[in-house]
């Protein structure tokens, strides 16, 4: 069985950078006024989660696996999932799983048959695809969702200012179809939210998918730095509306703080990522070209990654 392609690389950053953005956010200002901010160690070089995690006083107590789901269609959570992943947090070894699902993948839809999985979301909303993800995995553990309009990242980049990348070369491409220009200049410099999605988005070079999961790993690191920077605080009045717009979930605002916290907390190196393994249909098999998974595909993407309902 073989890898499916790296899809949308833009939406497993979004999810990490969302969360927390979201943490620091939602009931931030309430809980952590800015007078009461711990400047005098921030500015003795204090570690920022450490100062965050004192003042808001969430911790993460138990692993969260969570099904995120990206959404087609800007300003709307009831289109395809066009990016599907179960995240896993794991405060036992302080690790991320990331397990991206093909939207592609063949499935049974509980009530509507055989279809690919993004249609879940259409056709019974987050809690239909959960049932189906659940089925399809074997009978993987979902504690909650999170729904993104896929729009999001720009205006999330923009809201909270920017983020600063050193771009290793000139990146230059056009494609009319998916309204995608870009044009960035080598060197250090602050990248507003469309120039963000550009760098993420390049692969008009020879390396492939190799080169995008280097610049996510870049992206990653900038959004992180940028989001643990007491500073972000200034920017919650035009931060909270934008983030509100994007996210929907089921997720409380005391379990997003405290994995928000958790998840800024990590190393790179703590974060796992892997794709649902299959094979694709052939032409002549179905009415459509599906993404093809058996139980030896589920087994190696969940047995030590995630766990079941018991």
């Amino acid at each position: 069985m073989r890898s499916h392609p790296l899809i949308s690389l833009s939406k497993t950053i979004i999810v990490l950078a969302t969360l927390g953005a979201v943490g620091l956010g939602i009931g931030l200002a309430q809980i952590v006024p800015l007078q009461n901010f711990d400047w005098g160690g921030f500015l003795s070089g204090k570690n920022p989660q450490e100062i965050f995690s004192e003042g808001l006083g969430r911790k993460l107590t138990q692993p969260y696996q969570i099904l995120v789901m990206g959404i087609d269609g800007a300003g709307s959570f009831e289109g395809r999932s066009d990016t599907m992943l179960l995240v896993r947090f794991d405060n036992s070894d302080r690790r991320i799983n990331i397990l991206t699902i093909p939207r592609d993948t063949r499935v049974r839809i509980p009530n509507y048959g055989y279809d690919k999985i993004n249609a879940a979301n259409v056709f019974g909303g987050a809690n239909l695809a959960i049932e189906t993800v659940q089925e399809k995995l074997n009978g993987v553990k979902i504690d909650r969702y999170i729904r993104l309009d896929s729009s999001g990242l720009d205006e999330i980049i923009d809201a909270i200012g920017g983020v600063e990348v050193n771009v290793p070369k000139v990146m230059q491409y056009e494609d009319k179809t998916q309204k995608l220009s870009i044009d960035l200049r080598p060197g250090l410099q602050t990248l507003n939210g469309k120039q963000a999605e550009g760098f993420i988005r390049y692969r008009n070079d020879g390396d492939g998918d190799i080169g995008r999961i280097k610049r996510q790993q870049i992206m990653l690191q900038a959004l992180k730095a940028k989001i643990t920077n007491p500073l972000i605080l200034l920017r919650l009045p035009e931060l909270i509306p934008v983030i509100q717009k994007h996210i929907n979930t089921n997720l409380t605002a005391e379990e997003i703080q405290a994995i928000a916290i958790f998840s800024i907390s990590l190393k790179s190196e703590q974060v796992s990522t892997a794709s649902l393994a299959g094979i694709p249909s052939e032409p002549y098999e179905f009415d459509a070209l599906y993404w093809l998974v058996d139980e030896n595909d589920v087994n190696q993407a969940i047995t030590g990654k995630f766990i079941k309902n018991n």
